[in-house]
């Protein structure tokens, strides 16, 4: 009998600091009155599962829209779930009101994907660092300077700026002050929301390198959301790979890389950036879906990646598939495919 993932237990046999469970985020459109509609939503995220050990990162990648973002907002409950659990310590926070969510929000932290409209323009850095020091009260009046400074030279930046403003900076150093400002409260979690894309090239691997350190010095959890699979496969331990509001496909980061079984993520790993050419070896084989990504208001019966996929038949339709181990696959690599099967030959490579 096959496994869902949740009969999974960590092969380590460590308690999960962070546990999600069939979470679901469904928005009402709405529309005039008196018209005798049938009430639409958007199925922004359906069903969402997955773990997460203390200094552990997990990596949430997809084409955009489906879902990633959505998910990260409701594990630190800037949404409130349509459905489902966010464990945290054995705690479901998925309903808590307001103040009896207030001693986790300090534990689950956000950096966000644009540096520029994340940061308070009217504020100095000193106000935006030492905000969550005075509503958490974490530091005794007068000493916050010090310790808003001290995060400053944590981060690589100059203790003496803390009176500028976030213009002053550039994108690289306003997303350090963002980190900044989420380490203030001494997390144990750290969601971050694509918080490279916006930067250059040269500049994102200063900013992985630091939330590396980070996460060993001071171990730190992190959810990474991006859409970069070199990024993810540099900075993540374990990826969950994500189509119209599902994961699709979990596991080992050399496992989802090395030998990926859902067509999706096969698919999404022949179209990342290749150094084959540049070293004399022949490209990799490119796999084009066709079509268009269905609307998460309406999306198809079965499987739903099965309006793209060239492996779709009609059990497709009728039955979806469970997030399982299958065949030939190692502890914890799970795929929802009705048709599943490791492809070797499609190991991104990426510097």
């Amino acid at each position: 009998m096959s496994k869902t993932v949740q009969d999974i237990t960590p092969a380590s046999g460590e308690t999960p600091l962070l546990q999600v469970r069939d979470l679901k985020m469904h928005f009402p459109i709405k529309e005039a009155a008196g018209l005798g509609r049938t009430k639409k939503v958007v199925q922004a995220v359906d069903g969402v599962s997955f773990d997460l050990k203390p200094g552990a990162s997990l990596g949430l990648v997809g084409e955009s829209g489906c879902g990633k973002s959505t998910t990260g907002r409701m594990i630190t409950r800037l949404l409130t779930p349509t459905a489902g659990q966010i464990l945290f310590k054995g705690t479901d926070i998925a309903r808590l009101k307001e103040k009896d969510l207030r001693p986790f929000r300090r534990e689950l932290q956000i950096v966000f994907q644009d540096p520029y409209s994340s940061l308070n323009p009217r504020q100095t850095v000193s106000n935006i660092i030492s905000t969550p020091l005075r509503v958490h009260n974490l530091v005794k009046k007068g000493k916050e300077l010090d310790r808003v400074q001290e995060l400053l030279e944590r981060v690589g930046l100059n203790p003496e700026h803390h009176n500028r403003y976030p213009n002053e900076f550039s994108g690289g150093q306003r997303q350090r002050i963002g980190i900044a400002r989420a380490l203030a409260v001494e997390p144990e979690v750290i969601i971050a929301d694509e918080p490279v894309s916006a930067l250059d090239v040269s500049i994102q691997a200063q900013v992985m390198n630091l939330m590396e350190d980070l996460r060993r010095d001071l171990n730190i959890a992190f959810v990474f959301i991006a859409h970069d699979l070199g990024v993810v496969r540099h900075f993540c331990d374990t990826v969950a790979v994500m189509y119209l509001g599902k994961i699709v496909e979990q596991g080992p980061r050399d496992q989802i890389y090395g030998a990926p079984q859902h067509p999706y993520t096969q698919a999404l790993l022949s179209a990342a950036p290749d150094l084959g050419t540049i070293r004399g070896v022949p490209p990799k084989e490119r796999i084009r879906l066709v079509g268009d990504v269905p609307s998460p208001i309406d999306p198809p019966s079965g499987c739903r990646f099965r309006t793209r996929c060239w492996k779709a038949e009609e059990i497709c339709a009728t039955q979806e598939p469970l997030l399982e181990i299958k065949p030939r696959s190692v502890a914890g690599h799970t795929a929802a495919c009705h048709f599943a099967e490791p492809k070797e030959d499609l190991v991104a490579v990426t510097a």
